[in-house]
């Protein structure tokens, strides 16, 4: 049985693929669809959407029709967002394309915490630290890097390069394929 926490989040995660979901879905249907909530009987369901309701994450819409309607508030948006930074990885092709992603960055001393945030970011995912505000990596990421700028508020602070030559890459050969 998963616990509460786990539940709240499948069923955002949930909103956040479908967008707005008709209540008569609720019933045992949603779970065939959705993988997220294959193994949540329906009344767990809708037992977490009243709490995620009460905590202002999502909205439940009355329609004049009879039917009712979930979908994410603003609040439930960026709690999903938090999901989603929290489980982004980087993909390894099964062959190496020879070019290095190199992810620059001068951010200001008023973003003091989106840098650190940023910087531990990357490390979790992977990314090997060239200098302070230098990091590369080998494998594609460019969506990755455009969703953590986006989500720290750095756009134009944060640049991705893609090089085919780093010098005296040696270090970073054995970081990533040794």
């Amino acid at each position: 049985m998963e616990n509460k926490k786990e539940v709240a989040k499948n069923i955002l995660m949930a909103l956040g693929i479908l967008g707005i979901i008709p209540m008569v879905m609720l019933a045992p249907g949603l779970a065939k669809i959705l993988p997220l909530l294959q193994k949540i009987d329906t009344a767990r369901i809708n037992q977490e959407l009243k709490r995620l309701h009460k905590r202002g994450l999502v909205e439940i819409i009355k329609h004049k029709n009879g039917i009712t309607s979930i979908k994410l508030t603003k609040k439930g948006k960026e709690k999903l967002k938090r999901y989603e930074i929290d489980n982004l990885k980087t993909e390894k092709p099964t062959k190496w394309d020879k070019k290095w992603r190199i992810i620059i960055f001068d951010i200001s001393i008023k973003k003091n915490f989106a840098r650190d945030l940023l910087r531990r970011r990357m490390k979790k995912l992977g990314f090997y630290k060239l200098q302070s505000s230098v990091f590369v990596h080998p494998y594609p990421c460019y969506e990755i890097v455009i969703f953590i700028r986006e989500y720290f508020d750095v756009n134009d602070e944060v640049k991705y390069i893609e090089a085919e030559k780093i010098e005296n890459d040696d270090k970073l050969i054995e970081y990533f394929f040794t």
